[in-house]
């Protein structure tokens, strides 16, 4: 299961142009992570690594990079990391492959690392239902007794919404459609509201935090609207007896 999906991530980074801003997800920093850091700082450990899960280009990396003094971008796919080394690098970040879904690999970065803070955007969604949970259960391993999580994912209304502007919409989306090629968008469920925090809950853990926030993309519409998405965030942490 997890060679079909780092194959295919790597398939993706490999195609993608290397322009600025190809990636659809990949907004500035502005509009993402330092919208997320006021969500999750307040229930963070700052003394802990910060690991950037599912981190791309690094584009988000770099902006933590400025505000923790250790984050790790941890990534699936090999062709994004070494994006992620060309484009993206400072003193404070390494960029290490991580496959959340092989539980030999999480435990040996917890040994590595210790416990860490765990920052992800738009990863559980895109997993089947079986791998949510192991993803989940994942974090908390990573999380150990002393770390953090926060995620943000889409919603059904994010999935609902794609699929009727590449179904009915006559502009040109090059990067929604992209993006719809490689992972199917609108064919299967995403992790929306009540199952993100449920699959929390399920794999032990304590909801501090939740909300909705929008998705800042790359893509605009014919008019130069933004093409925002619909998401849903949570704070959380492993329960602690």
């Amino acid at each position: 299961m997890a060679g079909q999906y780092g194959k295919l991530w790597d398939s993706f980074w490999k195609d993608l142009p290397g322009r600025p801003g190809e990636a659809f997800w990949d907004c500035s920093a502005t509009l993402g992570a330092a919208t997320h850091v006021e969500l999750f700082k307040p229930h963070f450990d700052p003394g802990l690594p910060l690991v950037d899960l599912g981190c791309g280009n690094g584009t988000q990396t770099r902006y933590l990079a400025g505000l923790f003094e250790r984050v790790i971008g941890a990534d699936i796919s090999v062709a994004a990391l070494d994006r992620a080394r060309a484009e993206n690098a400072a003193d404070n970040i390494e960029y290490l492959p991580l496959d959340v879904l092989d539980a030999e690999r999480v435990r040996a970065f917890h040994d590595r690392f210790g416990d860490v803070n765990v920052y992800l955007s738009g990863v559980i969604h895109q997993l089947s239902t079986e791998d949510r949970m192991t993803c989940v259960r994942s974090l908390a391993v990573l999380a150990g007794d002393l770390g953090g999580v926060f995620d943000q994912e889409l919603t059904p209304a994010s999935y609902t919404y794609m699929q009727r502007l590449i179904n009915e919409s006559s502009e040109d989306l090059r990067k929604l459609d992209r993006v719809s090629t490689y992972f199917r968008i609108g064919l299967q469920p995403s992790a929306g509201e009540a199952q993100l925090e449920t699959v929390f809950a399920a794999a032990g853990f304590t909801i501090l935090d939740a909300g909705d926030l929008m998705l800042h993309t790359t893509e605009t519409l014919a008019d130069g609207t933004p093409l925002d998405l619909p998401t849903h965030y949570v704070v959380a942490v492993p329960s602690r007896s």
